[in-house]
């Protein structure tokens, strides 16, 4: 199952493409929504990993 930062991701990827180099207005909101969905997510689940050091310590 894909996770949703991901799907934000290849989202973001398309619509860099469709763009065209930022002057398509629709897609460029397109790409910068889905940039900033996709670091959204990405911070939620740093929020959420584990927090242990390299020697099994709690650092967190």
């Amino acid at each position: 199952m894909w996770d949703i930062a991901s799907v934000f991701e290849v989202v973001f990827a398309l619509g860099t493409n469709g763009s065209q180099g930022f002057t398509r207005l629709g897609w460029s909101a397109v790409t910068i929504l889905a940039a900033a969905g996709g670091i959204f997510f990405l911070s939620l689940a740093l929020k959420t990993q584990d927090r242990r050091g390299v020697c099994g310590d709690n650092v967190g």
